[in-house]
């Protein structure tokens, strides 16, 4: 709205200043003429003059308002980007959590259970769950990581490298290194999988 005001008052100030550039050259040192013909002449010299500025300030009032559209445009499509990607990231964490709150047997008593979570932010040590579902866990633990990895990398190159992705990044980090430990219990590919798990953070998988 201020640019638009400053290009009006722009025109208005061009249009003064063509009326006074014909009165210095013309009339300055003459009385103001009672001719109809004078006041043609100059009606003629103010309208080609003027026509043609107002014609440039048309011109660039219509080239602004297609910019200001597209910008609206771009900054809509950013919001709905930024929108989506929030949600695929708050899904994987989503997932993450409700994974962690599994429950786990405890081979020492019979039917008691802990939460995976537990374990995995190192309140118990892995020897005091079942072996077998404590590796199913991790298998799937290493899973939605890779997943989470991903999308906050998505987040970080589109939206924005801090606040929101710090703090999943250093979730992030933590689950990278409880899985980094228990690497042996994963397959083959665990490990290039988790190094690029940590490029996607650390932004590597840029160059």
């Amino acid at each position: 709205m201020k640019r638009i005001l400053l290009v009006f008052l722009i025109g208005v100030a061009l249009l003064l200043a063509v009326g006074g550039l014909f009165y210095t050259h013309v009339g300055i040192r003459h009385v103001l003429s009672h001719n109809a013909s004078d006041w043609a002449s100059f009606g003629e010299y103010f309208g080609g003059v003027a026509g043609t500025l107002l014609a440039v300030i048309s011109s660039l009032l219509l080239v602004y308002t297609v910019y200001i559209q597209n910008e609206q445009l771009s900054n809509a499509q950013h919001q709905m980007l930024k929108r989506d990607l929030l949600a695929h990231v708050t899904k994987a964490d989503d997932e993450i959590g409700h994974w962690l709150g599994r429950q786990i047997a405890l081979p020492s008593l019979s039917g008691a259970t802990v939460e995976f979570g537990d374990v995995v932010w190192g309140l118990l040590e892995p020897k005091q769950v079942d072996p077998k579902e404590f590796q199913r866990a991790v298998v799937r633990l290493h899973v939605l990581t890779c997943l989470y990895c991903e999308a906050l990398a998505l987040y970080r190159d589109n939206i924005d490298p801090y606040f929101i992705f710090k703090y999943h990044r250093q979730k992030a980090e933590s689950l990278l290194k409880f899985l980094t430990t228990h690497q042996v219990l994963l397959g083959p590919m665990a490990g290039p999988s988790l190094k690029f798990c940590q490029m996607g953070l650390d932004g590597q998988h840029e160059s």
